[in-house]
């Protein structure tokens, strides 16, 4: 009986583990939103934009797990667009930048968000922070500081395909952007336009569930 019990409890480990692993499957997401990802997925290969899909839906428990490493800064698991399906976060290809080193992007793309918080934090924040900063100095206003303009070209290009043919995306390179900064604090980061509307209603995570998303087992709708 012992051992039945021990043979349970690990297979419930290995499922929580799953559970905070990266999903970068547009099939995750609330279809209306996925099916546009989809189109500018199509897009991007047309116009030779060298940007990949880094990440969809998020379980509630990696998105909790992200917040308590300080990984993301929304307080409220349920109030994360990646858990609804209605966001993603795209990623340069190093192969298009030469400044970007692949054992660079490998390891910070693969960081294992199991670990140790002083052993993956810098390494996986890297992810939103390649080529362009956001940095402050003292008393001064946060400023961009630009490592790489080609890095900064492509974002900008990203943006400017998203404002002029997908209308019902909203780019995070516009987030927050102030005097003196290049770009906003989330260029990664792509969301439905009717997102918070969508939420509010919890018409994606009905959805979502009824298609068996994991990590929705327990979540009340």
């Amino acid at each position: 009986m012992m051992a039945k019990c021990s043979t349970q409890l690990t297979l419930h480990e290995l499922h929580q583990k799953k559970l905070l692993k990266r999903i970068s499957g547009v099939s995750f997401l609330y279809p209306p939103f996925g099916e546009i990802i989809g189109q500018l997925s199509l897009a991007l290969l047309q116009h030779q934009m060298p940007f990949q899909i880094y990440e969809t839906y998020r379980t509630p428990a990696r998105q909790k797990k992200l917040i308590s490493l300080g990984l993301s800064k929304i307080p409220d698991v349920m109030k994360s667009k990646h858990v609804h399906g209605l966001a993603i976060d795209v990623l340069l290809d190093y192969r298009a930048v030469r400044s970007l080193k692949k054992n660079k992007l490998s390891r910070i793309t693969e960081s294992d968000i199991n670990k140790k918080k002083d052993t993956i934090s810098d390494d996986y924040g890297g992810v939103y922070n390649l080529g362009v900063n956001m940095v402050e100095s003292g008393a001064n206003a946060p400023r961009t500081v630009v490592e790489d303009k080609v890095v900064l070209d492509f974002w900008n290009y990203l943006g400017k395909l998203i404002e002029r043919q997908f209308p019902e995306l909203v780019w995070g390179g516009t987030f927050n952007l102030k005097e003196g900064q290049l770009i906003g604090t989330d260029p990664p980061h792509i969301e439905y336009r009717y997102a918070n509307e969508i939420m509010k209603q919890k018409r994606a995570i009905q959805v979502l569930k009824g298609r068996g998303n994991p990590g929705l087992e327990e979540i009340k709708v």
